[in-house]
């Protein structure tokens, strides 16, 4: 199918009104956009389950690809291993989604169930290929010199500047993962490197932070709102 635009979506982390504050800007048309949610839906915001919840509803619609973030996947292997051997997720943001969820148990028995579900069904990364130019778009980045189908979970998931530094590849990459304020002091909008990666984790859950989206094909950025 040939789009008309293509969209990805940065890194959520709970923060729900600055979502639609985005997404409204794009008017996104299912029938003729294909949009991308690059994961990290949850944890460090007040809204994580309204932020997953949203995610879960658009990746039943044509034309959505919801990728796993990292945080999604703590959150998976905190209760799949009973809360004893994923301690991690909790201080990383991971209480406030817990917090949510027990909220959301106490109201469906079988919210957990459908969260996890979700979750588990996620892929790890999307490849497009338009007019002849390769896309891939990932969470966190890709293992350099290793081929998209032999990536490891824990690299698409977890890379930061092996990554960023070694990847010499053609295919443009987007992902999100790595704030871009942590790369570049006080930045809080995308960063697009010279060797085909553009960073579109721009902070949501900091100060100065937004959640950004990225018109694919036009090289243009949208950003929510700084007081929402």
């Amino acid at each position: 199918m040939e789009y008309r635009r293509i969209f990805a979506i940065g890194d959520m982390h709970g923060h729900f009104s600055r979502l639609l504050s985005v997404f409204h800007k794009i008017d996104f048309d299912p029938a003729q956009d294909l949009l991308i949610l690059l994961g990290d839906y949850i944890d460090r915001g007040q809204e994580n389950l309204r932020c997953l919840r949203w995610a879960m509803e658009m990746s039943e619609k044509p034309n959505v690809v919801a990728l796993r973030g990292n945080h999604e996947e703590m959150m998976l292997a905190y209760y799949l291993l009973g809360g004893t051997e994923a301690g991690i997720w909790l201080p990383n943001g991971g209480l406030y989604t817990k917090r949510e969820m027990d909220a959301w148990l106490a109201r469906d028995a079988h919210a957990l169930e459908k969260a996890l579900t979700f979750i588990q069904e996620r892929p790890l990364y999307h490849q497009l290929f338009v007019h002849g130019k390769e896309y891939i778009f990932c969470h966190a980045g890709l293992k350099p010199g290793v081929p998209l189908a032999e990536q490891q979970e824990e690299d698409l998931l977890w890379i930061r500047e092996e990554f960023y530094n070694g990847y010499t590849g053609t295919a443009e990459v987007i992902v999100g993962h790595t704030p871009t304020e942590y790369v570049m002091a006080g930045r809080n909008r995308p960063i697009v490197l010279k060797n085909h990666i553009t960073l579109l984790d721009t902070g949501s859950f900091l100060p100065n932070g937004r959640i950004s989206c990225l018109d694919v094909l036009q090289g243009t950025f949208y950003q929510s709102e700084a007081d929402v």
